[in-house]
């Protein structure tokens, strides 16, 4: 069974990857934290083009309102170019060093967030939903005052002030709440790092992977692909989601991201998955899209090959329940495919 670790978990990982022969490196670093300023510069900006708008400002709504929407579009796909200037907070993650990309064959990196996002309480949940319906009902209100914008330019259209207003009402106050409401990390554990040992002993003698060992948060994924972008030459990478509270059948990730430019596995390492999970005894391997940033998002956002795995929250239709030792299989299966 899982252990609680009483401090840091990342030292309690240490200790115990260390008494079972797996050395590890323990990475400090610095990541941005809440609250965090893309989001809410987006949404600030398009608020101010919406008033501007109805100020009767036209060219400058335009460039306000487009720029809040191109952050907000960056944000979506995975990058948040403006967090980096706010806050900083330190982080430590553990890097379990892997065999270097070869000629014929490239790297392989696990990562292992501590704490899951694709539960009940996260991804799937019906907060969830509303939270990304309301998020992609700002996205909209954001293109939509550059585009009313320039027609009003081209002396296409008279602005309505009323709903100018609104408008700009509307988006002050979702920034208001991303900036002082910022989303927490939930307190799910995975409970993948239990089983370290029994995948990375039975690979040692083979082609070793990297293993990332993180708390759950994008930017330190961003961090770990920069500095150990040499040694996995672009490599393929799995992100392992087996949160504890998770009750649901076998599922992976066909793509991730936005709306309006998702992010897709490429079909290659995607086949590889669906393989393993046959050979692992899941035939009912589901696949989906996942909306919100996530881990491998930021790989594939980089040029790296990644494919999330996880367990649903709940079966549907009778649907295979994936069990903890076929978990295990599956993503032993892997470790031989690649």
């Amino acid at each position: 069974m899982p252990r609680a670790y009483d401090s840091d978990p990342i030292d309690g990982l240490e200790k115990d990857l260390a008494t079972r022969g797996i050395e590890c490196v323990k990475e400090r670093f610095r990541v941005p934290s809440c609250p965090q300023i893309s989001s809410s510069a987006g949404y600030l900006c398009g608020a101010a083009g919406a008033f501007l708008l109805v100020a009767g400002h036209t060219s400058v709504s335009f460039f306000a309102g487009l720029a809040g929407a191109v952050l907000l579009l960056l944000e979506a796909c995975g990058f948040s170019p403006l967090d980096w200037l706010g806050p900083k907070g330190p982080r430590s993650a553990l890097v379990v060093p892997g065999t270097f990309s070869e000629k014929e064959r490239k790297a392989l990196f696990l990562a292992v967030p501590l704490r899951c996002h694709f539960t009940g309480k996260g991804y799937f949940s019906s907060g969830a939903a509303f939270r990304r319906a309301f998020e992609c009902f700002g996205l909209i209100l954001s293109f939509s005052v550059p585009v009313l914008a320039g027609s009003a330019t081209l002396l296409y259209l008279q602005p309505n002030a009323t709903a100018g207003v609104l408008v700009g009402s509307a988006l002050a106050a979702l920034a208001a709440s991303r900036w002082f409401f910022g989303e927490s990390a939930p307190e799910v554990r995975n409970l993948a790092v239990e089983w370290l040992d029994r995948w990375l002993l039975g690979a040692a003698h083979g082609f070793q992977p990297f293993v990332f060992i993180y708390s759950g948060e994008v930017a330190e994924v961003k961090f770990f692909l920069a500095k150990y972008r040499h040694p996995l030459f672009r490599g393929n990478g799995v992100f392992i989601e087996f949160a504890e509270v998770a009750r649901g059948q076998a599922a992976a990730s066909i793509a991730e991201g936005g709306f309006l430019l998702p992010y897709r596995v490429e079909p290659a390492l995607l086949s590889r998955v669906r393989d393993t999970a046959r050979e692992a005894g899941l035939s009912d391997l589901r696949t989906t899209v996942l909306r919100f940033p996530s881990g491998a998002l930021a790989a594939i956002a980089r040029g790296f090959k990644a494919v999330t795995i996880f367990r649903m929250e709940n079966s549907r239709g009778g649907a295979e329940i994936l069990q903890w030792e076929a978990c295990i299989r599956w993503v032993g299966e892997i470790l031989k495919r690649f």
